[in-house]
């Protein structure tokens, strides 16, 4: 089967697809064998290959991808949640991937099935942005209806579903963006936008139960003349300075692992369900087409997500 690899940091013509065995369910307990048809394209994927996280991880991380859409092809015994011809949804652990390979062994506390109806390639954006997004609002900010949340990096993965999210729990939103994005943000039910090359949203007059950094580009201390007393400020970056933040105010700054969450997973999508949250799609690329996905992703300011179509999925 074919699956990306890199051997060594570097930028997108390090990754290589290599033809490796298929995978041998055998001895494998509470693990499912997915075909993947669709998987995405998020920060952690070029952040790693590039090498930026060796410091913290002190790992050389070489299967990338962590979204998953995909067809349960074989299920052991014990395993009676799951069947050979579901479509599931699932995300791997941040610190192992291989999401991007036509097949994948996934824990059974790992995906959800899904309606294979429902468009399938919109719902590969959703696992990694998606639980980023529902872990940094509902259970570390514990976001309530009519507080004041504003997403630095709006129109990004995690920042569009951030806004719908925050939306379908009843906030009033604020997004920081682009001025070309700004209407974007607004179509997605952003209440009020700002946009970063004209404004400096850490001057604003407005203060905030809730302020999302997605793209990691301030600090707590910037922004405490805008976060109300006993606000949140969610950031998904670590870096030395998150982390002296966190110690200095560990009631208010957050650093968000995402892992793995079936709960949040759940809950994604019924909000799906029920067309109160979906996945705006960037741009299409095959797996034959990684390097050119890594490049166009790392280097573009794309808006919403960048999708890997995989086993000739259809689109």
């Amino acid at each position: 089967m074919k699956k990306v690899i890199y051997n060594k940091c570097g930028d997108p013509n390090v990754l290589k697809i290599v033809n490796i065995d298929n995978i041998d369910l055998k001895g494998q307990k509470d693990k499912i064998l997915v075909k993947v048809l669709f998987s995405s394209i998020n920060a952690v994927d070029w952040k790693y290959r590039r090498g930026d996280f060796r410091f913290f991880t002190k790992m050389f991380n070489t299967d990338l991808g962590y979204d998953i859409v995909g067809e349960v092809i074989n299920v052991p015994s014990n395993v009676v949640q799951y069947k050979k011809g579901d479509i599931i949804l699932g995300l791997l652990p941040t610190l192992k991937g291989g999401a991007h390979s036509e097949c994948v062994l996934l824990s059974v506390n790992q995906c959800i099935t899904v309606n294979s109806a429902m468009d399938l390639k919109e719902l590969a954006g959703i696992p990694m942005a998606g639980v980023t997004a529902w872990i940094s609002l509902i259970e570390k900010a514990k976001l309530r209806k009519g507080q004041s949340v504003l997403i630095n990096g709006g129109s990004s993965g995690v920042g569009h579903l951030a806004i719908q999210l925050a939306k379908a729990y009843g906030a009033e939103v604020t997004s920081v963006s682009s001025g070309k994005n700004e209407l974007f943000c607004r179509q997605l039910g952003a209440d009020h936008t700002i946009n970063y090359e004209t404004e400096n949203f850490r001057e604003s007059s407005k203060k905030y139960d809730i302020i999302f950094d997605v793209v990691s580009n301030t600090s707590v201390n910037e922004i405490k003349p805008i976060l109300n007393p006993r606000g949140y400020f969610i950031d998904t970056n670590i870096s030395f300075s998150l982390i002296k933040d966190m110690l200095l105010y560990p009631s208010k700054v957050k650093f968000v692992y995402v892992y793995p969450y079936k709960k949040a997973l759940t809950d994604l999508y019924r909000l799906v369900e029920e067309k109160k949250i979906h996945v705006h799609i960037d741009k299409i690329f095959t797996l034959n087409q990684i390097v050119d996905a890594h490049k166009y992703a790392e280097s573009s300011r794309t808006t919403g997500k960048v999708i890997i179509k995989i086993n000739g999925a259809k689109i």
